[in-house]
């Protein structure tokens, strides 16, 4: 059902096709070792969010690259959920778009953790519904390479790991994620919450 909803959200090659058998298993496999690795470095920047990270339902790492041209802001990345009610975990992608005074670039993780499970559901409900996915609202006041983002969300938190380069940015925008169509099997995509 839903990948008939986002077929254009799906992963291809370089060549722009859709990826093979062999190709979505080496992208499912770098993509979590991404999410631990973006954990990790996390959790070496601030231990004291793993209890946090710990209790919740639910979490979720993303990669991105951060270009901010004085007053515009994009990022594009990929990511995976992590569901504690779930035996696997689901493949994402983002795309953020926002304004605001900002020089810099940068690749970074971003980790969200949900505080609820009605969270999860929401995220993932909207990153499926309107076909072109969820959208998080969110400001950032950073300069550097992590902090906090301020997602307008107050059941999730986004933290933000900076990997290389460096980015002075006050701005807001809208994050849009939506789920993986190729990379995640028919069965985690059944599962996932149905519109009401």
């Amino acid at each position: 059902m839903y990948s008939l909803l986002l077929l254009g959200c799906q992963s291809t090659g370089g060549n722009g096709k859709p990826l093979t058998a062999a190709e979505i298993e080496q992208k499912r496999e770098s993509t979590l070792l991404m999410a631990k690795t973006g954990l990790a470095a996390l959790l070496k920047q601030n231990s004291a969010l793993q209890m946090e990270i710990e209790k919740a339902p639910g979490y979720a790492v993303f990669s991105a690259t951060n270009v901010n041209i004085v007053l515009l802001v994009v990022a594009r990345g990929e990511g995976v959920i992590f569901d504690k009610r779930r035996l696997k975990p689901i493949f994402m992608k983002d795309m953020k778009t926002g304004e605001g005074v900002g020089v810099g670039y940068q690749n970074q993780y971003q980790v969200i953790v949900f505080k609820n499970t009605a969270a999860i559901d929401q995220f993932l409900l909207t990153s499926i519904a309107g076909q072109e996915g969820g959208i998080d609202v969110d400001a950032n006041f950073s300069a550097g390479s992590g902090g906090t983002v301020r997602s307008f969300n107050p059941n999730i938190t986004i933290y933000t790991v900076g990997l290389s380069g460096y980015d002075l940015q006050a701005n807001y925008g809208g994050t849009l994620y939506y789920v993986d169509q190729q990379l995640n099997d028919v069965g985690t995509l059944n599962s996932l919450p149905a519109q009401r």
